[in-house]
């Protein structure tokens, strides 16, 4: 099957999930449901964690240097020169596919079950006199809404990766959106295959799956919920809105989450440090935890830990090099007293392995030794980190842009102000007056907040920007300085912004066509 042959690019998604049922009349009970479901959340939790995912979009933009000497890992993007066959590519697409493979699984499973038997699948099964979300009706319910959920997430970041930022005057051509199948079919013959839809038809897709989630879906979010919740399908709306730029409902959606009281920001260094530490747990004084993530995807045992996030962000040994350092035009978005300058980058004075050295800040979102250390006290679990789906932080970021291109400025100004301030970044020397100077600090904004998480790429295409990598720290420490590198600049409408569709997949699957270029 052409899902399962992308699946194999990656390795950190070579195996089956855990209790992995893939008979297509397999979910006929409960608790064969409630099996799914663990399937379910290990597909995504293997997914986001794949180091590919979040780091490579951020490394063939514009704000991090490879480190001479450094192991190679991403050179391929970060130097613009992947190909077809480039392995994040291939692990990205892959995890992708088969998050939807599992999602339609547990779909079409439900729709065959006889969930209408109350006998098999009781509609308010009780358990000492309390109703038993994890049984009957309830549980398969639930599954399905998350699967809807899944299904969604997983054929946006389709479309952010391998389709070309939305554009209203091509969404409708051929070919321009995403090649997912929405049944469970394990047998399909090669010449039915899916081809790519449009882009029109895969948002829309997202939309409607989005929306059947919420019609099965009715868990009230909390912070650091780890399943998905009416909160969780909500701020997925926004961003996908976001990307397409329907700013109303990009708003519509983001604006509760932000006033709904649940989930607050970090209001000092400290919060914020810890946060990125722990994983918002609470491991008491004199960090209380942070109400920040609205969906954080938990890891159950050491057999789950995903990637190692911070692994080359960080170096393995003190005063060794890490990979990859943040420019010196990355350090200087941040005002003086923004406190996430100490709370994400860590200067420390390294050593090259070809010699130079020289005290500098490296990036320190997915710290060394987290809480998942600090309970195994094991190398595999050394920059573990669980991740946080959706933050609070990004809401506010959305509904500011949104604001802004809706001509809301007064609201945009005290979305965008409110984040800020809340980050005490001094914000006087930018021009928050007109919708031009909102736009200019907000585009900034996205990185202070968001940098390292995965969303640069996706800015840059949808802004229509090019790609000039900034200033470095130190350019004697950078690996082979020159326009591959550090100097590093491309066009707006360059192709690579947009990622290819793997090989293997071209090889296997004869209905898609290539991205343009290459």
């Amino acid at each position: 099957m052409f899902m399962a042959a992308g699946l194999l690019a990656s390795c950190e998604l070579e195996t089956e999930p855990k209790g992995y049922l893939p008979d297509e009349g397999a979910l006929a009970v409960p608790a064969n449901f409630k099996a799914a479901r663990v399937n379910l959340y290990t597909s995504m939790k293997s997914m986001v964690s794949n180091r590919a995912f979040n780091m490579v979009p951020e490394l063939q933009a514009d704000y991090f240097n490879a480190v001479s000497g450094f192991s190679n890992s991403y050179s391929a993007s970060h130097r613009w020169e992947a190909t077809t066959q480039t392995g994040e590519y291939a692990s990205v697409y892959g995890g992708c596919q088969g998050g939807i493979m599992i999602a339609n699984w547990i779909i079409d499973g439900y729709n065959s079950a006889d969930v209408n038997n109350e006998n098999v699948f009781p509609k308010n099964p009780t358990s000492n006199g309390k109703i038993d979300t994890d049984a009957g009706l309830l549980v398969a319910r639930k599954a399905k809404g998350e699967a809807f959920f899944t299904r969604a997430y997983c054929i946006f970041q389709l479309a952010q990766y391998f389709c070309a930022a939305y554009d209203p005057a091509t969404a409708d051509n051929a070919n321009t959106g995403a090649s997912y199948m929405l049944h469970y079919k394990p047998s399909t013959p090669e010449n039915e295959y899916p081809g790519r839809n449009t882009l029109n038809q895969t948002y829309q897709q997202v939309y409607d799956d989005l929306d059947s989630a919420a019609l099965y879906i009715n868990q009230a979010g909390v912070a650091n919920c780890p399943y998905v919740s009416v909160e969780a399908i909500n701020a997925l709306r926004a961003r996908v809105a976001l990307s397409k730029g329907d700013w109303q409902i990009a708003l519509d959606n983001a604006e509760p989450l932000i006033d709904g009281g649940n989930y607050s920001l970090a209001l000092s260094d400290i919060e914020l440090e810890n946060m990125y530490l722990y994983d918002s747990y609470n491991v008491g004084s004199p960090y209380t935890g942070v109400n920040e993530s609205l969906f954080t995807l938990t890891f159950g045992s050491s057999a789950e830990l995903g990637g190692q996030q911070g692994y080359n962000y960080l170096p393995y040994q003190e005063g060794k090099a890490p990979d990859y350092l943040p420019t010196k035009s990355l350090l200087d978005l941040y005002s003086e007293d923004d406190y996430r300058l100490a709370a994400i980058f860590l200067e420390k004075t390294i050593a090259t392995t070809t010699g130079t050295a020289g005290t500098v800040k490296m990036f320190n979102k997915f710290p060394d030794h987290g809480i998942w250390y600090l309970q195994l006290m094991s190398e595999g679990s050394r920059f573990v980190h669980e991740p946080m789906m959706f933050r609070i932080a990004e809401m506010y970021l959305i509904a500011a842009e949104a604001s802004i291109n809706l001509n809301k400025l007064k609201l945009a100004k005290s979305y965008l102000e409110d984040l800020q301030d809340a980050r005490n970044y001094d914000y006087s020397g930018a021009d928050h007056s007109t919708a031009e100077g909102l736009y200019a600090d907000l585009k900034d904004e996205r990185v202070r907040e968001l940098v390292g998480e995965g969303f640069r790429l996706f800015d840059i295409k949808r802004w229509h920007l090019p790609v000039a990598r900034g200033v470095q720290q130190q350019r004697d420490l950078c690996s082979l300085p020159g326009p591959n590198t550090t100097d590093l600049y491309r066009a707006a409408d360059d192709n690579q912004l947009t990622w290819p569709i793997p090989k293997q997949e071209m090889d296997v699957n004869k209905n898609v066509k290539q991205n343009p270029g290459w």
